[in-house]
């Protein structure tokens, strides 16, 4: 991933090489082959999948919402196909059953107001038996649970941004809301967590295990290699609507 990002790019050359870097090696552990979708591009993974995964067709969506809802997308000289649609409100102007592989990474926490539209539509546009990668932070990681018994908020990014932008984090999951939300969305919601943000802070949860407590799913990021099992199941689970 190094070799893929600028060192001026704070961001994504300090913050989530490691993640970025983890999610590609989840990603070619699965031997992928046909379409792929990836919602949300940083257009790092596409210049990867270039050299590592070449035989695999990738494309992308974006967040410039000027641009045509369904055109290209260049990185680095090479056009991907690319959709441009506000994921909570607008279907993407792509077939039924199209996408072998979805990767859906970082994004599920920055909804604001209807998550599961997204997921319907990816489950829409994946063929039956498909694969959806989703990774998202986990409010409940030994960092949260470290933060929590010091009286402090759990949460990964919820700060607002003083230049007015809208990356916040809106919802923070849990294993255990991510597991039914996938379910209801038409998936088996299988998932893991792992440390890619960050080091572990396992002292807390050792003191809590000791305890009494049941505490599992510590990692800071939920990784989730999920296989569509059929349509949406329940459009508005009341794990997350009202």
């Amino acid at each position: 991933m190094e070799s893929l990002i600028d060192k001026s790019d704070h961001y994504h050359y300090i913050n989530h090489k490691r993640r970025y870097a983890r999610t590609i090696q989840v990603l070619l552990d699965q031997q992928p082959s046909g379409r792929l979708l990836e919602i949300g591009t940083s257009k790092l993974i596409p210049r990867a999948l270039k050299t590592l995964a070449p035989e695999v067709e990738v494309s992308v969506t974006h967040f410039d919402l000027d641009s045509p809802e369904e055109g290209t997308l260049e990185i680095d000289g090479d056009s991907f196909p690319a959709y441009c649609v506000d994921l909570e409100k607008k279907p993407l102007p792509a077939p039924d059953d199209y996408f072998d592989y979805v990767l859906c990474c970082e994004v599920l926490e920055h909804m604001e107001i209807d998550p599961m539209f997204m997921l319907s539509e990816i489950n829409r546009v994946m063929k039956p038996g498909g694969t959806l990668i989703l990774t998202t932070p986990n409010v409940v990681s030994s960092r949260g649970l470290t933060k929590m018994l010091a009286g402090i908020e759990p949460y990964f990014y919820m700060q607002y941004n003083i230049n007015g932008d809208y990356n916040r984090h809106n919802y923070e999951y849990s294993v255990h809301t991510l597991v039914r939300v996938l379910q209801a969305a038409g998936f088996d919601g299988s998932l893991w967590t792992e440390d890619t943000f960050e080091d572990s802070m396992p002292s807390v949860v050792d003191r809590l295990t000791k305890a009494g407590f049941n505490i599992s799913h510590v990692g800071d990021n939920i990784m989730s290699i999920s296989k569509k099992q059929g349509p949406v199941f329940d459009r508005y689970p009341a794990c997350l609507y009202v």
